[in-house]
């Protein structure tokens, strides 16, 4: 099963979900703003990503610039709670695809033919 995880008014991300809708795909959108995000929630979006929070995390985010001293300190728990509590500063969309194993941030056609 594809999660995908999504913000309110994402541009991305309503774009991503009608490409996976045109090719077939079934999905379960995460909305992290109107759902709230939990450490399972992160966690997933983590466990098939190569760069772990560097991969998920928005460095352009106005929450990331604010805390950027912080961030490069903190804990992995503490990297979690952090997201938790400041869902904006994720990338969007985040696609999770359990199958395959794999984790794509953004839209990208290219990468999403993986998963037909």
């Amino acid at each position: 099963m594809l999660h995908i995880y999504t913000s309110y008014n994402c541009v991305s991300c309503k774009k991503a979900m009608k490409w996976f809708e045109a090719h077939g795909l079934l999905y379960q959108e995460e909305n992290f703003f109107t759902q709230d995000l939990t450490e399972d929630n992160v966690l997933h979006m983590l466990k098939y990503t190569q760069e772990g929070f560097i991969d998920i995390v928005s460095e352009r985010s106005k929450v990331y610039i604010r805390h950027q001293a912080k961030i490069g300190e903190m804990k992995t728990s503490e990297l979690v709670e952090f997201i938790i509590e400041n869902p904006s500063v994720l990338k969007r969309p985040i696609i999770v695809d359990d199958i395959v194993g794999k984790v794509i941030v953004g839209y990208n056609e290219y990468e999403y033919q993986d998963l037909i």
